[in-house]
């Protein structure tokens, strides 16, 4: 058994940030039922078509697993019913809608606690419920460069996008902590309430460290024209190219350049390097000069190398070489599972460990739909009720 097993969740969920805190929550033991439109479902199903897997996207068996499906055209009559019954048995609803259209659907917070005085009741938005943004459309790019954090990604130049949709999941795990605390709180004695995480916030307290010293000194992080790193490290912290490929160099304490000098086979390179304060000033100038020794031999020569005097480093993966690194297999973060339609697929296991209770993949992505009979006997509705629904057209 999961952590989380007993807990069930209720979403109204689509896209990223939501589906994605939602799988989590079903990896950690928790029942999720994810509710669908009807006909189409989760607009991820349907990204990159081109690539599907037997019509099934990538996008969407990425962020779906260990959940269960229902269709309900949440506009119809005995269709509203159905979803306060599931009301009446969850702990939380996570919804990533707009902020006050589960409201007009009747399905807002205050309702919700009406029908479940427990109800734990997630928001998550893109700038916030309320505030000049409140009805503008959240996204991850938008909420990157709204928050500044395309001013710190890659070399001076243009603002510069993440390579993933790194807001997105920062805060579906904001979500999920969110959720957690909520739900111990509300088990210790205390109160039904709501939680809320948008983007914005989140891609300001991923930028914590950087935002806190710019508040503080006034200076504003400077991405150098050459040097590959994060924008408020000395160097030679960054990305480098090699005979066969490239390696980064992390932090390298100031009585360690000696060292790096030697290895790399560079006389006095305490003259170029002498403190932190040149180390940052003359990032570019450094980089260049690294870079013409680390050119001269291979990636593995160089590691094995520089670690035999202490120097921090690593190489730079490809995905081709990730997924096949000793240590990603050694802490099993890829897994096969088999899918009804997309047949054997391999995804990204749950990070979180647990001594007693692990995380565990036991539902492939639902096929849209795929609950819904299974989720209304749950209920109590017989088969007779459910043949009624299925004519009504609810699904």
């Amino acid at each position: 058994m999961g952590p989380l097993e007993g807990i069930k969740v209720l979403g109204f969920t689509h896209f990223a940030q939501a589906p994605f805190a939602l799988q989590t929550l079903g990896d950690l033991g928790a029942d999720v039922i994810n509710i669908e439109r009807p006909g189409s479902g989760d607009f991820n199903r349907s990204q990159y078509a081109e690539e599907c897997l037997n019509g099934e996207s990538p996008f969407f068996l990425a962020m779906n697993r260990n959940k269960r499906s229902m269709t309900l055209d949440m506009k119809n009559e005995k269709a509203k019913a159905v979803i306060q019954d599931l009301i009446r048995n969850t702990d939380v609803i996570v919804s990533n809608f707009r902020p006050g259209v589960l409201d007009k659907l009747g399905f807002g917070y205050e309702e919700a606690k009406k029908l479940n005085p427990r109800i734990i009741y997630a928001h998550a938005v893109g700038y916030g419920r309320k505030g000049p943004y409140e009805k503008l459309p959240g996204q991850d790019l938008m909420a990157q460069c709204l928050s500044g954090y395309t001013y710190l990604v890659g070399k001076d130049g243009p603002p510069q996008t993440g390579g993933t949709f790194l807001v997105d999941m920062y805060s579906a795990g904001m979500l999920t902590v969110g959720i957690l605390a909520a739900l111990i709180n509300r088990d210790r004695g205390g109160e039904s309430q709501e939680v809320e995480v948008s983007l914005l916030n989140s891609a300001l307290h991923l930028q914590c460290q950087e935002l806190t010293h710019y508040m503080n000194t006034g200076r504003k992080p400077q991405r150098p024209k050459k040097f590959s790193g994060q924008v408020q490290s000395w160097a030679p912290y960054g990305i480098y190219a090699t005979k066969d490929g490239y390696l980064c160099l992390s932090v390298v304490a100031e009585d360690k350049v000696d060292d790096l000098g030697a290895v790399l086979g560079i006389e006095n390179l305490k003259e170029v390097m002498p403190d932190k304060e040149a180390m940052f000033r003359d990032r570019d100038k450094i980089y260049d000069v690294l870079q013409a020794a680390l050119d001269q031999n291979r990636t593995d020569y160089w590691i094995e190398e520089l670690q035999k005097v202490g120097i921090w480093c690593g190489r730079v993966n490809e995905y081709e070489q990730t997924v096949n690194d000793p240590q990603v297999i050694y802490n099993e973060m890829i897994q096969n599972i088999s899918h009804p339609v997309a047949g054997d697929i391999r995804v990204v296991n749950c990070p979180i460990g647990f001594s007693k209770t692990p995380a565990s993949i036991r539902k492939a992505p639902p096929l849209l739909g795929e609950h819904n009979e299974e989720i209304l006997k749950e209920l109590g509705y017989t088969d007779e009720k459910i043949e009624e629904l299925k004519g009504e057209n609810i699904f």
